[in-house]
């Protein structure tokens, strides 16, 4: 009985393997849609510029860009829920995002200090 068994699935695996949803292969991010966001970000740009208005010594101007790039964060997460073309693709790479939106807040809140004083 079992070897009658084994034949009967050994038969019928390359059909069933037809059958079977193919995973979606995804594309990869564009660096270019990832410096995009990382720079035009407005969450980014208002968020490092004020605090780093505010900014009174040197070291909280790491802050300032930590805020503003979270707060850029939540604002592509936003725009990705809404679907927002730009933001659903490039949503997949938000720690990409993150990462390059740190230096680039950093030179936004630098700014706000500079013109504040």
């Amino acid at each position: 009985m079992a070897v009658i068994l084994l034949q009967f699935l050994q038969a019928a695996s390359p059909q069933i393997a037809h059958t079977l949803p193919q995973p979606d292969i995804e594309t990869a991010v564009s660096l270019w849609s990832v410096l995009g966001w990382s720079v035009f970000n407005p969450a980014t740009v208002a968020v490092a510029w004020l605090m780093g208005r505010n900014a009174d010594q040197t070291g909280k101007l790491g802050i300032a860009a930590f805020a503003a790039a979270l707060a850029g964060i939540a604002l592509m997460w936003l725009a990705a829920r809404l679907h927002v073309a730009l933001a659903v693709d490039t949503a997949r790479a938000a720690a990409g995002v993150f990462v390059m939106s740190l230096p680039i807040a950093g030179l936004w809140a630098w700014l706000g200090r500079r013109m504040a004083q």
